[in-house]
């Protein structure tokens, strides 16, 4: 496999983290006394603050004040936000499968812009795939069952099915201004789009309890949504300073979870991977979705959704196959494989200098000792530590390790090495 190839792979595996533990959002939020806009803003503004942590230790700022801002950069940010706050609130004006399949329209949306305006190609084999991976979601978000459509068109749904619709829009526009601004280091992406994402979700909450209806949250028991004898969802009206602690701590895992987590590998996988090959993978969330529903609630999957499950698998791994095949046959182009190659020797260098620095760590005394003239200003490897000379102490700087918080906090968010001090 070639450093293209690889390159495309690790998309993938990216893409595959993401949508999976996106697929797990419907899982907390029923521990949750909480609108789910309001989750929706968390997950966001979750990862802002994490990402802002990260940058403080590392001096990734200095890499934010660098990078050339754009209106895509704006605008995959807002959209970012639309999507998951629009589905929220649709779930509450249409039925959950009338959501569940608006919003996934958007990697199709998508997929099409890629190819009119980036001139992104997608063969026959891409196509195949996104089918399978399309009718699949339609079985197991039960729109397709044995019984026929269930696609409700109710007239009394048709603000929540617009509202629906629009979030399927923003997921389509979301991965498509993504896909401009790959120069743009993805870190650095990240921490714009969570920025933008947590500011649009923000005007949305307040237009929703301003505008439409004050916020609320569903009455659950043990996770289970309870219904009263008119057989509605009993709803009650939420506070913030009222949350109970056990929602607060399922909220942060959620956002660490499902929003930090999720849309920071996200933002990867839109730099390696086309609009297609991220569309054949987005579906599996509802995937995840269905496997956590039935392993921690005891619910169901039909046949219908286990054959959805089936083709969503095959249409995602043969994707998979496909890029990264054709990725090993395509005759070199310098500037794609140039920077692929960099970015593989980066990573590798990276790495081999961080298991240099661990090793040394691990071989220096405890207790400040003199380096050997030589060796002066270079990593001490093995034969060095254990020489003669360098036992005896000849001359030269007196040097002690790092401290072990140092050393983890480089190896893990990098920046400048930990020096050997006087």
């Amino acid at each position: 496999m070639n450093e293209r190839a690889k390159y495309k792979l690790i998309g993938f595996i990216m893409m595959f983290c993401s949508s999976s533990l996106m697929g797990g959002i419907g899982a907390f939020t029923r521990f949750i006394d909480a609108p789910g806009d309001f989750v929706s803003f968390w997950r966001n503004f979750a990862g802002l603050i994490a990402l802002t942590i990260i940058f403080l230790f590392i001096g990734g700022f200095k890499k934010v004040k660098a990078t050339r801002f754009s209106g895509m950069m704006l605008l995959s940010g807002i959209f970012l936000g639309l999507l998951s706050g629009l589905y929220c609130l649709s779930t509450q004006y249409t039925t959950l499968a009338n959501a569940s399949f608006l919003i996934y329209t958007g990697p199709i949306y998508s997929t099409i812009l890629a190819a009119i305006f980036l001139k992104e190609k997608i063969d026959w084999r891409g196509i195949l795939c996104i089918i399978a991976v399309v009718v699949g979601m339609l079985f197991i978000v039960g729109i397709v069952t044995p019984e026929g459509l269930t696609l409700d068109l109710d007239p009394t749904y048709t603000f929540g099915n617009a509202i629906a619709f629009a979030s399927g829009v923003a997921y389509g526009l979301y991965l498509f201004f993504s896909r401009y601004r790959e120069d743009c280091d993805s870190n650095v992406r990240s921490w714009w789009n969570f920025l933008f994402a947590s500011l649009a979700i923000l005007v949305l909450l307040l237009w929703h309890n301003f505008c439409l209806q004050p916020l609320s949250y569903t009455e659950k028991v043990n996770g289970v949504t309870q219904i009263d004898a008119a057989g509605q969802i009993i709803t009650h009206p939420w506070n913030l300073f009222t949350m109970p602690l056990d929602s607060w701590l399922w909220l942060i895992a959620a956002a660490l979870i499902t929003g930090f987590g999720a849309f920071y590998l996200l933002t990867h996988a839109t730099k390696r991977l086309k609009a297609g090959e991220l569309a054949a993978i987005s579906y599996q969330e509802t995937i995840m979705a269905s496997l956590l529903g039935l392993c921690l609630f005891g619910e169901t999957m039909t046949a219908f959704q286990l054959i959805g499950g089936a083709l969503i698998v095959i249409g995602g791994v043969s994707q998979i196959v496909f890029t990264t095949s054709a990725a090993n046959k395509e005759v070199d182009d310098a500037a794609v494989d140039g920077e692929v190659a960099l970015a593989a020797q980066v990573r590798a260098s990276s790495m081999r200098t961080r298991m240099e620095w661990i090793r040394s760590w691990l071989l220096w005394p405890t207790v400040p000792r003199k380096l050997p003239t030589p060796t002066i200003g270079t990593i001490p490897t093995q034969t060095t530590a254990k020489s003669p000379d360098f036992a005896e102490g000849l001359a030269g700087e007196v040097r002690a390790r790092p401290s072990a918080y140092a050393l983890a906090k480089w190896v893990f968010l990098g920046g400048k090495a930990p020096a050997f001090k006087e």
